[in-house]
């Protein structure tokens, strides 16, 4: 039997693609994909003592993640509300650039003010904490997730490596999370309390 062995230096170019493009059917989140890779990576450099090397590296960083998305799905307590499949079936369609999800009114906010304050009330205070992040960490978060810059644009502006980047991203959002989370946890989307 082949005795497999780990070169962690190498996992983000080498397996992430791959990892993401696993999780996306299961999640149909990109960010999440992408967040839930970065926590197998930190994941697996904890666990590497343990690897016994009788299968592939990408094979043990899979299962890994499909024990993150199990996880995933024990918090959230439901699967995800749009499909991959419907985003897949309407990008064949030559017809209409936009998905069927695209399409649909959201009835959220529809007579409910309350929500429309609560959203601008946390995106002050996600501005807030924002700017208390440290300097690189802040501004690689503001550009992604809050400008929409590429991921090259900002590793130009801020000269760092797409690891450092996707570390940067990781870090800002466990913070900005234990931040908000005291004012936020409790309310859902529609701006009321959420049942005990």
């Amino acid at each position: 039997m082949t005795q497999h062995t780990l070169d962690p230096e190498n996992w983000n170019m080498a397996h992430r693609t791959y990892l993401i493009q696993f999780a996306l059917p299961r999640i149909s989140d990109y960010g999440t994909a992408e967040d839930l890779v970065q926590e197998v990576f930190l994941s697996a450099w904890k666990a590497k003592s343990r690897f016994r090397g009788d299968c592939t590296e990408r094979t043990w960083l899979t299962g890994i993640l499909r024990n993150k998305i199990i996880d995933l799905y024990r918090r959230n307590g439901r699967r995800p509300s749009v499909l991959t499949t419907d985003l897949d079936a309407s990008a064949n369609n030559d017809d209409d650039n936009f998905s069927w999800i695209d399409q649909q009114p959201d009835l959220r906010s529809t007579n409910q003010p309350q929500a429309q304050t609560e959203k601008h009330e946390f995106l002050e205070e996600l501005e807030t904490a924002v700017t208390g992040l440290p300097d690189k960490m802040g501004q690689a978060f503001r550009m992604r997730e809050i400008e929409g810059f590429s991921t090259d644009e900002i590793t130009d502006e801020l000269n760092i490596s797409k690891s450092n980047l996707w570390v940067l991203i990781h870090r800002a959002k466990q913070s900005l999370n234990e931040q908000l989370s005291p004012n936020w946890d409790g309310i859902d989307e529609f701006g009321g309390q959420r049942a005990a």
